[in-house]
């Protein structure tokens, strides 16, 4: 898949002014009720900032038909879903572990940053060209635009790789092993499946 369509994906949320909704996956601003809100939300205060941000949303003339609702992971998962990346509902932290550590000073377009504590990851963002990070903020911002010197951690992932085996792999003994097993394994693990990075090819 092409790195830059995955941006102009993300880009597009923000140009559409997305809002921030605890738990949000998609759900049209324009559509989704004041009880849903109350029931999404993990408290009244929160139910009423979100409902409060919609307000200056209308106020500003933005079109709630094309505006949607996510959380931090929620817009990242999205997209991935759309295309075909993976399926199902992940948190900051399921992201974080399905990647490659990396230094923030080498954070690239198609990289994902975090916050949070060292064990466990609680915001998510999405890194584009020139340093910009896309994020779905909070419920006083919707879509935001920060920069990768903004964040604590960053990860790489082979979603966007020309991913190809070089040799046919199977279970021998000793096991095979090399770059191109570890490679491959690094791919399961950005894909969803749990797969420890050996660089050894095993049945488990």
């Amino acid at each position: 898949m092409n790195v830059k369509d995955f941006t102009k994906d993300i880009k597009r949320k923000y140009d559409n002014h997305c809002a921030y909704l605890w738990g949000g996956s998609g759900q049209v601003v324009s559509k989704t009720t004041l009880g849903t809100i109350i029931d999404m939300e993990d408290s009244k205060a929160h139910a009423v900032k979100v409902v409060k941000h919609v307000a200056d949303m209308i106020d500003k003339g933005y079109n709630l038909d094309k505006a949607q609702f996510f959380d931090c992971s929620g817009n990242i998962v999205d997209s991935l879903n759309k295309f075909g990346i993976c399926k199902g509902d992940l948190r900051a932290n399921d992201l974080f572990v399905m990647g490659t550590s990396i230094s923030l000073k080498n954070a690239k377009e198609g990289d994902l940053v975090f916050n949070g504590e060292p064990t466990h990851k609680n915001h998510v963002g999405y890194v584009a060209e020139d340093g910009k990070v896309y994020e779905c903020k909070g419920r006083d911002y919707g879509m935001y635009i920060s920069k990768v010197e903004d964040w604590q951690y960053a990860a790489r992932y082979t979603w966007f790789d020309d991913f190809k085996l070089t040799r046919k792999l199977k279970l021998t003994k000793p096991a095979m092993s090399g770059a191109d097993v570890m490679n491959l394994q690094k791919a399961l693990g950005s894909h969803g499946f749990p797969c420890a990075i050996t660089g050894t090819f095993t049945e488990n």
